[in-house]
């Protein structure tokens, strides 16, 4: 049964990080101004100026950023010895 919860954990994170990563070319369009360096072109979330549609984008990422590591965290702690 801990096994079983253990991997929909591992699911479960994997997936919110596969949400993470969709969002961000969406995200690349919601920036305001030009990308000023290459962090900007790798990872667009750093980038402090959205259209308030990029801003929630931008929380909704953080939260599935977030999500996953719990949940993969969550899937270590309770998989089996």
């Amino acid at each position: 049964m801990r096994a079983s919860i253990a991997f929909a954990c591992y699911v479960a994170g994997t997936v919110a990080f596969v949400q993470f990563f969709l969002l961000v070319p969406r995200l690349r369009k919601q920036q305001i101004g030009a990308r000023t360096s290459w962090l900007h072109n790798w990872l667009p979330w750093s980038s402090v100026s959205f259209t308030p549609e990029g801003e929630r984008l931008r929380r909704r990422m953080r939260v599935f950023v977030v999500l996953g590591w719990l949940l993969l965290i969550a899937g270590i702690v309770l998989s089996p010895p």
